[in-house]
């Protein structure tokens, strides 16, 4: 080690640099990236957690946001979607790429896509738009606004059909909305993309729906069998997303 170097806060900047690069890990996990002892991770986080560099939700631990901020992409309404763990650990359990959808204005923007390795968000993904009527991700939403906001939204927009599977007429469409409503989920079957599915579930806070959480893979990895697996795991994975947003917004 170079004569002028501190051993110690070398190791602290090790793990807010694995942190920055993996955005959420466990104890043993970081202990695993580093090759550090427990001992020595535990008293660095401990001693970064109470500095407010890091913060823990659950077993896991992250940047803080509010310190560790990038103004320019990941930020919206105070939150940042890149740092939050429930997508992180859901595309890592399934191994099956996550999206992050957010509604603004009339429309669906991706927050955030984690594909394999499921490790890193796909930063060229952020902030590109989805279709509200055939994407899984835009029928949940849709599904789950009141009346006046939804027509608001339908009336704003165009059918446009993506292949044969595509919502194009109104009386067909709303009729489908209120099934998904009843049910809690979204499928894209086929709708937007050929060979290729996507399941769906809202995201609240303060009890409004902002967005919605999905799994997205081919006809090969997302067996229609499976469907309600994929929603209860979506379902918790909202849940969790929904207590980390309150978290870092209280």
């Amino acid at each position: 080690m170079d004569s002028y170097e501190v051993s110690t806060l070398k190791k602290g900047l090790l793990i807010l640099d694995v942190l920055r690069q993996k955005h959420s890990l466990t104890l043993t996990e970081i202990m695993e990236e580093l090759s550090m002892n427990k001992t020595s991770v535990f008293r660095m986080l401990y001693t970064l957690e109470k500095m407010n560099y890091v913060i823990k939700y659950n077993k896991y631990y992250q940047l803080n946001p509010h310190i560790f901020r990038d103004e320019h992409l990941y930020w919206h309404k105070d939150i940042q979607w890149t740092s939050l763990v429930a997508p992180y650990q859901l595309a890592r359990q399934e191994e099956i790429t996550t999206y992050i959808g957010i509604l603004e204005d009339c429309e669906m923007v991706i927050k955030n896509v984690i594909r394999e390795p499921f490790e890193q968000p796909d930063f060229h993904a952020i902030d590109t738009r989805t279709p509200m009527h055939s994407s899984a991700l835009g029928k949940v939403v849709l599904a789950h606004l009141s009346p006046k906001k939804q027509r608001e939204i339908l009336n704003s927009i165009e059918l446009n059909t993506f292949t044969t599977k595509t919502f194009y007429d109104y009386g067909l469409l709303i009729p489908h909305l209120q099934v998904i409503k009843a049910q809690g989920y979204a499928v894209d079957n086929e709708e937007t993309n050929l060979g290729k599915w996507c399941i769906a579930v809202p995201i609240y806070v303060n009890e409004e729906v902002i967005g919605a959480i999905a799994l997205h893979g081919s006809t090969e990895k997302i067996k229609k069998t499976a469907i309600r697996s994929f929603v209860k795991k979506l379902v918790n994975a909202s849940q969790q997303l929904t207590e980390e947003i309150h978290y870092l917004l209280a």
